[in-house]
C-alpha cells in the first residue's frame, strides 16, 4: 500500500528500513506515520554483510538528502541485541554472524540508528500508524511463512532483556504435537503458517484424501495457501477444514495471550488473513469459549491496516520515539 503526504521541509522525518532476505524497502515517514517517499532494492544477500550494508547506505543516502532526515529506524530478521545494535545471526542472511550492523550504518550515514527485529517493528508500526492506534496495549501476530508477533505494552514495544519477546508461533498448542523447526513439538507456528498448511495438504494428498486442490508440478514445498483458500470458496470440504484448524489454533494461542497480558487489540498480518472468515471464525470462537470472560469480550480481533509497510512505518516510528527531542 502507497501513500504519500506532502510535508513543509522543516517538519522532522525519519528514514525507516525494512531488511529482507530478498528485498530491502525503505520510507521517509512524518511524525504522524505517512510515507513521504518509499524505495526498493534487491538485497543481493548472497553478497555477504559488508556489500549488503553498503548497498543499503546507497539507497538510504539518496533519499535522506531530499529530506531533513534526523535518524534512522531499521528492521532485521534474526536475534539481535537492539541495545548494542548487533544482529547475532540472521536465516537468510548469509555472513551476519555478530554483525554490527548499527555502528556500521551510523558510519556510512553520519545518522544516529536504532535496530529492532523486523517483527517488532511491524508491530510498532501498527500500534503507531495502523490497527492498533489509539490503544496501549496490543499483540501482532504475524502470518507467512512461519508465525511472527510482536508485544506493545502500556504504549511500548516490549522485547524482554534478550530481545526475543514476542516469539508468539513458539507458543505450545499441542505439548504431542507435530515437530517445529524450532526444535519443539506442537508449536503455534506447526498448525497455523503457511508452511504447516503445505505439511497438511501434501500428507492428505498422500494418503487418498478426496479434494479438489490440486498442487501444480514442482511447487510442492512453496504452493501457496491460495490454492486452499479457492478451494475452500468452491465447497471443498477438505480445505474448509484445513483453515478452520488454523483458525482454531490461532483461537486457542489468542486465548492464552488474553489471559496472560489483557490485550485491548489482537491484529492479525500476512498474507494468510486473506482467507477471512475461514479463519476467523473459529479464531473467535475458539478465543472467547477458553479465555475469561471479561478480557474475551473487550479486546478486538482486527486485521492489519499497512500491509507492506509496517515495516518501515514501524522502524521509522522506533526512530522516532528514540530520537525526537
Amino acid at each position: 500500500m502507497k501513500r504519500s503526504k506532502p510535508w513543509p521541509t522543516f517538519a522532522m522525518l525519519m528514514l525507516g528500513i525494512d531488511l529482507g532476505g530478498t528485498d530491502t524497502k525503505f520510507g521517509i515517514v512524518d511524525a504522524d506515520g505517512h510515507i513521504v517517499e518509499q524505495a526498493k532494492i534487491p538485497t543481493h544477500a548472497h553478497e555477504g554483510f559488508e556489500k549488503v550494508i553498503e548497498r543499503v547506505a546507497h539507497t538510504a543516502r539518496e533519499l535522506a538528502s531530499r529530506h531533513m532526515v534526523q535518524g534512522v529506524g531499521m528492521g532485521v530478521p534474526g536475534p539481535m541485541n537492539s541495545q548494542l545494535g548487533i544482529v547475532y545471526e540472521a536465516p537468510n542472511l548469509p555472513g551476519w554472524e555478530n554483525a554490527p550492523v548499527r555502528k556500521c550504518l551510523e558510519k556510512l550515514l553520519g545518522l544516529p540508528v536504532v535496530l529492532h527485529n523486523d517483527a517488532n517493528a511491524a508491530a510498532y508500526g501498527e500500534f503507531w500508524a495502523g490497527a492498533g492506534r489509539g490503544c496501549s496495549n496490543m499483540v501482532l501476530f504475524s502470518l507467512g511463512t512461519g508465525v511472527g508477533g510482536g508485544l506493545i505494552i502500556n504504549g511500548k514495544l516490549y522485547t524482554g532483556p534478550d530481545d526475543t519477546a514476542g516469539e508468539l508461533g513458539h507458543m505450545t498448542i499441542d505439548f504431542e504435537g507435530p515437530p517445529c523447526n524450532c526444535g519443539s513439538r506442537g508449536c503455534l507456528e506447526a498448525y497455523a503458517s503457511a508452511t504447516a498448511i503445505r505439511r497438511v495438504v501434501r500428507e492428505a494428498l498422500a494418503a487418498g484424501v478426496q479434494t479438489s486442490i490440486r498442487i501444480p508440478q514442482g511447487e510442492e514445498e512453496t504452493f501457496g495457501a491460495r490454492l486452499v483458500y479457492d478451494a475452500a470458496v468452491q465447497g471443498d470440504p477438505f480445505a474448509k477444514q484445513v483453515l478452520y484448524d488454523v483458525g482454531k489454533a490461532l483461537g486457542i494461542a489468542a486465548a492464552s495471550i488474553i489471559n496472560i497480558l489483557n490485550p485491548e487489540r489482537l491484529i492479525y498480518s500476512g498474507a494468510l488473513t486473506g482467507a477471512g472468515e475461514f479463519i476467523f471464525a473459529p479464531l473467535r470462537d475458539f478465543a472467547r469459549a477458553r479465555a475469561f470472560r471479561r478480557p474475551s469480550e473487550r479486546v478486538e480481533i482486527l486485521v492489519a491496516q499497512l500491509g507492506a509497510d509496517a515495516g518501515i512505518v514501524g522502524a521509522a516510528g522506533l526512530a522516532f520515539e528514540s530520537f525526537s527531542c
